[in-house]
């Protein structure tokens, strides 16, 4: 009885020492980031192009705490899609060099995805977005159309 409480002991010491070396993380602020991944594509029942959630579920509306600093990430699932915004993207999300150089339009090529971080001081504001889909020359739907809330701290 000893020696399984004896093994038990020594089991579960090394497995705090492998494990603590993959549990490491860097705790500063910017490197905590949410993701929100999403996928555009067609639903196969009636042939709508939606903005859906990885687990598939509907996500025409999406909330953001500014504070959070959500980095919201879009597939182009099957066809080239362009993106358009009612606002200038830059007052509310850190874009990659070379994305929305008008502040409001970007194109996506299939199967490729296009990445937003929300500011941290970007206003409290519902950003109304567009999403053509260029192959079934149709808009996505969602809440008629999608649209990003950004809620205050």
């Amino acid at each position: 009885m000893m020696n399984k409480k004896y093994m038990l002991a020594i089991l579960v010491s090394i497995l705090f020492s492998v494990t603590a070396g993959m549990v490491y993380h860097d705790m500063e602020s910017e490197d905590l980031l949410a993701n929100i991944n999403l996928r555009i594509q067609e639903d196969n029942r009636d042939n709508t192009w939606r903005v859906r959630g990885n687990n598939g579920q509907n996500r025409g509306t999406l909330n953001s705490q500014r504070a959070d600093k959500d980095r919201i990430s879009w597939r182009a699932m099957g066809s080239d899609m362009v993106f358009t915004f009612n606002k200038d993207v830059n007052d509310y999300f850190e874009v990659d060099e070379g994305l929305f150089e008008d502040g409001y339009t970007q194109r996506l090529d299939a199967n490729n995805r296009i990445r937003l971080t929300v500011r941290e001081d970007a206003p409290a504001d519902t950003l109304i977005y567009n999403v053509f889909v260029i192959d079934a020359q149709k808009f996505v739907v969602g809440n008629s159309p999608p649209r990003i809330i950004i809620l205050g701290r």
